[in-house]
């Protein structure tokens, strides 16, 4: 459930990686922040340490839900710099010969590293320590083929970190936040999705994402907006959305998402016109919808009735290899729609 045996990335990039790491980790290490900010919560489609090419599991094809992909995005996040962490499976983290210091006492912003074996294959795990308080340790984790993210808690004290039918290898520290963290500091993210608004009169809907900028259209209380973009500027939160509900209906533009609240994760199919290859319902077609049809073919994820209509790229009326390579080619230009 929580591992995925992982193609290896080409050589030449990962001897880059080599020489990167054997340059500049210790400085890293050595210049990383005292001060800690704990995710307790799903990092946004926006954020780009996660679901960008500065992840090196997104850039290969190989992002969330991934333990590898959240765990690297999480320690670009937490450092502010490429971690340069391994580039493999799970269970070849704590091994790697990444420059950084291992233990086995849980420390906030490390690493937790887990190995099993199952059904004669090698497996492995990685999660980030995001609190340690009261005697309980708090992770937060992403799962190949089930969760993008969640929490889970151990005793200070246990040997498995909360897993007892793996084995714990360790702590990868990626530096000393444990003085300076703060357990009321949490990162909150919003995330794509439908909101509704919330105002007593109306909202503006807007070209760009600031006040100052051209108004494209007005949002009444209980429209709701189809949010695919999330940005920050000038003290609110923004959202590049469509309107799938009100008076204005199909309008696009920039949203302060202050004045909304999330109702779904997507909009339901009689809401707003996908097209084919938009297999994540997004409102745009690259890499995700890549990875969710991967998924599927390989019969590691499900799709809904309204995706599958989606997935067949081909026209062949199956779903496979080629609408996966069809995707691809859409995505690299090769093709479009």
């Amino acid at each position: 459930m929580f591992y995925k045996k992982l193609k290896r990335i080409p050589a030449m990039f990962l001897v880059c990686a080599l020489l990167f790491t054997t340059v500049f980790s210790y400085s890293m290490i050595a210049n990383a922040s005292s001060s800690f900010t704990s995710r307790l919560d799903a990092p946004s489609y926006s954020n780009d340490y996660y679901y960008s090419n500065k992840n090196i599991y997104y850039q290969y094809g190989y992002g969330m839900p991934n333990c590898t992909a959240y765990a690297y995005g999480r320690a670009y996040e937490i450092l502010g710099r490429d971690p340069g962490l391994c580039h493999y499976d799970a269970y070849e983290w704590y091994d790697y010969n990444d420059g950084y210091s291992r233990g086995q006492t849980p420390k906030v912003g490390a690493i937790a590293c887990w190995e099993y074996y199952r059904n004669g294959e090698t497996g492995g795990h990685v999660a980030v320590v995001e609190k340690v308080e009261n005697g309980t340790v708090t992770l937060s984790n992403s799962a190949w083929g089930w969760k993008n993210f969640y929490l889970t808690y151990a005793d200070v004290n246990d040997p498995t970190m909360g897993e007892s039918d793996w084995t714990f290898q360790g702590f990868i520290y990626l530096g000393d936040f444990n003085k300076g963290s703060d357990s009321d500091n949490v990162v909150t993210d919003y995330k794509n999705g439908v909101y509704e608004v919330e105002v007593s009169d109306y909202l503006n809907m807007r070209e760009t994402a600031a006040t100052s900028s051209k108004t494209v259209s007005q949002l009444y209380n209980n429209d709701q907006v189809y949010v695919t973009d999330i940005k920050a500027n000038g003290g609110y939160t923004w959202g590049y959305s469509e309107i799938i509900k009100g008076t204005n209906k199909g309008k696009k533009g920039w949203v302060a998402l202050d004045f909304c609240k999330f109702i779904q994760d997507k909009p339901t199919s009689d809401d707003i016109v996908y097209k084919i290859g938009d297999i994540d319902l997004s409102g745009e077609i690259n890499v995700l919808d890549t990875t969710a049809l991967q998924l599927y073919v390989s019969k590691n994820g499900d799709l809904t009735d309204a995706q599958l209509k989606l997935a067949d790229l081909d026209g062949d009326g199956k779903i496979d290899v080629g609408d996966v390579t069809a995707l691809q080619r859409i995505i690299s230009k090769q093709k479009t729609l």
